[in-house]
């Protein structure tokens, strides 16, 4: 007989399973012959076999962990417009595949697409969000962002979906947490808290300093759920509220108001110091859940207006230091640039301003100043003998006006010096040069009894121009100037031409000059090298050697050889009292000339160019030379 064939099982999905149970019954044809008594045959007896076929239909995935909210959105604490609710679930798939988590706005059933995004019953107007393909057993997240357009209660309905390519199943269960023992912050439904508006705000100034300032405000907030919203005001100095923290950012702010059911307002009193002119004035509104309005008059500029007040110098605060850079407030001054400018002696002095040391916008309320610096015997004891640019003079009066061409201060504010709108004073610095000519008033010095000064004044941003505050002695000690020995030669090489043995040059033919180039006046020390034709390397023999004493000097030019000073080696330098006073114009440095001889002894035997070296030495002359 015929074996029946094997049906062929279509595939069902992602559990599907074709069973095929083939039960083979054998005919087994005995033949049995019994030739026994009676001669009678036995019977024969077969089996035959039937398939069996089965399709398991696929499974939805099932619930692992139900869906909540990650952030509990309640009427306590509802979701922000513009920001995202997000929900979490995880789900397992009994054949391993990927799933998706659906999130609808009404309880129905979803519609699985086979290998693709579920869609919730209704289509996807009904839809909050669905994740994106998740791993059997994964973690699935998902998230909507909330719009003003939104309810401020907003129920929804969670589901799995698996993707099965052939009969994609959704879970029939719904979670929306309140399947739970009990309902919680983040179960159904997310609440949305929606923007108060701002449509007016305005400032009652001009104020000025020590008066009040008041803000108003037309604003107010639609949400009721729960409790009404309130809205509160911050006036911020500059753009810069924060909305996580409902506060003014770094610029600072005016003024905040309670929470009020509308039109919020708020006052403060302009300190003493405050800027003048006008100030920015930011009005921000928001609920008692920290949003903030949009649009309308947020973060408007109501403009805060504060009269202007004249800037001053307080004497005491005026020091006039040495070199820039110093680590100390040396009141030591030195000069150290010979026939030049010393750059860099410095004048500290702090500005005072009633409407503070910050200007409107950030930048500085006092925008110049003018200093002198001079002499006490000169500026005399409120430096009115100092203060214009017809009294300059560089040995002992340096003025400093708009005018000026011959000295100009650097002066600045110094950096991080003003605090802030709230600080009334600041310091500044101003940088300048003194000449070489800078009259000297410590011990010895012609004006011993005298020191050196500084007056300030200052400008600020509206022009008002203060008085001349002049340095206070008794508030910081004196500052003197120090005695700096400079001096200058010229007449290198000297010269004596060419002499035969036992020659000399007759008079005194060569000259060098001495320059003084420093503040005060100037003698000098002289003294030499022998000279020979190996220069520095001398034998010192008799006949190849001009030994220093062979060489003399005179202070005028008319002198015989034999009627000058004779020169003395460098181990003991001749002093000359050359009497240079202390130059008094900087293009004219005081100078006085010395004149040189030279004989070659009659012992010289070896002819040749002799080279040596003469030491010219200064200083400082007694002050009743200069």
């Amino acid at each position: 007989m015929s074996i029946p064939t094997q049906e062929q099982v279509p595939p069902a999905g992602k559990v599907s399973i074709a069973m095929l149970v083939a039960g083979i019954a054998v005919f087994i044809l005995a033949l049995v012959f019994d030739i026994g008594q009676g001669g009678r045959v036995a019977s024969v007896q077969a089996t035959s076999t039937a398939t069996t076929t089965v399709t398991v239909l696929n499974t939805a995935p099932t619930w692992t962990v139900t869906a909540y909210e990650v952030y509990a959105s309640a009427t306590t604490t509802p979701t922000n417009s513009g920001t995202s609710t997000v929900w979490t679930a995880t789900a397992s798939d009994s054949n391993g595949e990927n799933y998706r988590l659906l999130i609808c706005k009404a309880s129905s059933t979803p519609t699985p697409v086979n290998g693709g995004a579920p869609i919730c019953g209704g289509g996807s107007t009904n839809q909050w969000a669905v994740s994106a393909s998740i791993v059997s057993g994964a973690v699935a997240t998902v998230s909507t962002t909330t719009t003003e357009a939104m309810a401020e209660k907003n129920y929804w309905f969670a589901y799995v979906c698996d993707e099965n390519a052939g009969s994609a199943r959704c879970n029939a269960s719904m979670y929306n947490g309140l399947h739970e023992g009990a309902a919680s912050a983040t179960s159904s439904p997310f609440v949305v808290n929606h923007r108060p508006t701002f449509t007016a705000f305005a400032d009652d100034s001009p104020t000025l300093p020590g008066a009040t300032v008041t803000w108003t405000t037309t604003a107010s907030d639609t949400d009721t759920l729960g409790t009404a919203d309130t809205v509160q005001l911050h006036v911020c100095r500059a753009q810069d509220f924060n909305t996580t923290t409902g506060v003014c950012g770094p610029g600072g702010f005016w003024a905040s108001s309670t929470f009020a059911a509308s039109n919020p307002s708020t006052s403060t009193p302009i300190a003493i110091p405050s800027q003048d002119k006008n100030f920015t004035a930011y009005g921000y509104v928001i609920d008692n859940h920290t949003h903030p309005a949009s649009g309308g008059q947020q973060a408007v500029d109501s403009v805060l207006t504060v009269s202007n007040a004249t800037p001053y110098v307080s004497s005491s605060t005026i020091t006039v230091y040495d070199v820039f850079g110093s680590t100390t407030v040396d009141t030591t001054l030195a000069l150290t640039t010979e026939e030049g400018q010393t750059q860099n002696f410095v004048m500290r002095f702090s500005v005072s301003d009633d409407n503070s040391c910050q200007a409107d916008g950030g930048g500085q309320e006092i925008s110049d100043v003018d200093i002198n610096v001079f002499r006490s015997g000169i500026g005399g004891a409120i430096g009115l003998g100092c203060d214009s640019i017809g009294e300059f003079n560089t040995n002992n009066c340096y003025t400093h006006t708009a005018t000026s061409t011959w000295w100009a201060p650097t002066c600045y504010q110094t950096p991080n010096g003003c605090a802030g709108s709230t600080t009334a004073s600041v310091v500044w610095e101003c940088t300048f040069p003194l000449w070489y000519t800078a009259d000297p008033t410590d011990v010895g010095s012609v004006s011993a009894a005298e020191d050196w000064r500084g007056s300030a004044r200052a400008t600020d941003d509206d022009a008002a121009l203060s008085n001349y505050s002049t340095d206070d002695e008794g508030a910081d000690g004196a500052s003197q100037m120090t005695q700096f020995l400079s001096f200058r030669a010229t007449g290198s090489p000297i010269a004596y031409g060419s002499l035969e043995p036992g020659q000399d040059t007759g008079t005194h033919i060569a000259t060098t000059t001495v320059y003084a180039t420093g503040n005060t006046g100037l003698d000098q020390y002289l003294s030499g090298a022998a000279m020979c034709v190996t220069y520095p390397s001398c034998t010192n023999l008799a006949t190849s050697t001009i030994f220093v004493p062979y060489q003399h000097f005179s202070l005028t030019n008319s002198t015989a050889y034999a009627a000058g000073t004779v020169l003395s080696t460098s181990t003991t330098p001749t002093f000359v009292n050359a009497v240079i006073i202390k130059t008094t114009a900087t293009s004219t440095p005081a100078n006085d000339d010395t004149f040189w001889a030279i004989a070659v002894p009659s012992s010289i035997t070896f002819a040749g160019d002799y080279i040596g070296r003469n030491f010219i030495d200064a200083v400082v002359a007694p002050s009743g030379e200069w």
